[in-house]
């Protein structure tokens, strides 16, 4: 039985994730939640037309711009014409058919709690000042 807090935590969850999808000019957005080393989608908006399809969880140790986002706290960004690009972050990208990652830590209660990704299809990055603007509405408090 799911109770009245989850159920209102995960209302705001997908609030949120409309809100910084189009905050960021997105085509997909995604909030997981971290469990130990495991990301599990939790919430998501995407655009008319544009879907993810998340057929698992993801190994945050398997990520390393993934891992220091939820370490540091800093949002990082990637497309894939990036010649820097990590070969995991990308290769994902590409099988979900986006070329631009912007990742932003999610907090809840002042306590990391899991990752917003947000996704374009086309290769044009997310700018930082951007993501750092959509950093407050990362957060629950």
């Amino acid at each position: 039985m799911v109770d009245d807090a989850a159920l209102r935590l995960g209302n705001a969850l997908r609030v949120r994730a409309q809100r910084l999808r189009s905050r960021l000019d997105a085509d997909a957005l995604a909030i997981s939640r971290v469990v130990g080393d495991v990301l599990i989608v939790v919430a998501f908006d995407v655009t008319e037309g544009v879907t993810l399809q998340f057929g698992q969880g993801f190994l945050v140790s398997d990520y390393p711009v993934t891992k220091r986002v939820l370490e540091t706290g800093e949002p990082a960004g990637l497309t894939l014409a990036d010649a820097d690009a990590d070969e995991a972050e990308a290769r994902v990208l590409h099988e979900l058919g986006f070329a631009a990652l912007a990742m932003l830590p999610c907090d809840v209660g002042g306590e990391r709690w899991g990752l917003v990704e947000a996704y374009r299809v086309d290769a044009r990055p997310f700018d930082a000042a951007l993501l750092g603007g959509a950093g407050a509405l990362a957060r629950l408090d």
